[in-house]
């Protein structure tokens, strides 16, 4: 696999770490199907390069060779490094959107719903199993954001469902106040997601229960959680 990628000579399309391995006389022949087993393989090989190396000097040439795979594997699945760079940080929004739904879920009234929602959103700062990946995308998912902003604005969507849910939930039953539920579910989450981000990076610097005694009385007085 080393023959098929040179040395970081390729800059065209944001690709500057993948040589081409299609020239003639440098095939290198591979299964034709594109397969979820060989994606997955990168998207793992990858966040192992990121959390190794960053994001400044995450490179897919790394990625390939954590993989085992060549950049003909690579092309299977994505165009360029962004597009790679944005399947993980939808993978692990994904895997934060389960967790998000799942804990909100479990609580009982509304207010206690949008108090899980917050609890859990903060803990992605400080639990050991989130806080390195949370760390990792943190301050960089905005690089993303000019080249993809549907697919990111679709994943906030997505993170922010179970608390419109919730509220909506609450002021349909008296229990919550709010005018415009997604306004305010977008609102409470920047404001979260956006301490959480800086405790992320900053390795949790802010006690945790500082962090919610700052954000729970402020959206308290906001929606009128009881």
């Amino acid at each position: 696999m080393a023959s098929a990628i040179s040395s970081e000579a390729r800059s065209d399309r944001g690709m500057d770490d993948v040589a081409v391995d299609e020239q003639p006389g440098n095939q290198v022949r591979e299964p034709a199907p594109k397969t979820e087993a060989e994606r997955s393989r990168l998207l793992t090989a990858a966040m192992q390069v990121l959390e190794r190396s960053g994001w400044w000097g995450f490179k897919v040439e790394s990625v390939l060779r954590q993989a085992g795979l060549s950049t003909r594997s690579f092309y299977r699945h994505f165009e360029k490094k962004s597009d790679l760079l944005l399947a993980l940080l939808e993978y692990e929004l994904g895997g934060a959107t389960i967790n998000l739904n799942r804990v909100t879920a479990a609580a009982d009234t509304p207010s206690d719903k949008v108090r899980a929602y917050v609890a859990a959103t903060i803990d992605m700062a400080y639990r050991e199993d989130l806080a390195k990946p949370s760390s990792l995308f943190a301050s960089h998912w905005r690089e993303l954001l000019p080249e993809y902003p549907e697919a990111i604005d679709r994943c906030i969507g997505l993170l922010m469902a179970p608390l419109v849910e919730a509220i909506e939930q609450g002021t349909a039953l008296g229990e919550l106040r709010s005018d415009d539920s997604v306004a305010d579910a977008r609102a409470i989450f920047f404001l979260v997601a956006g301490m959480t981000a800086d405790q992320a990076t900053l390795g949790g610097a802010v006690p945790r229960t500082e962090l919610e005694h700052i954000v729970m009385p402020f959206i308290g007085r906001a929606i009128g959680l009881r």
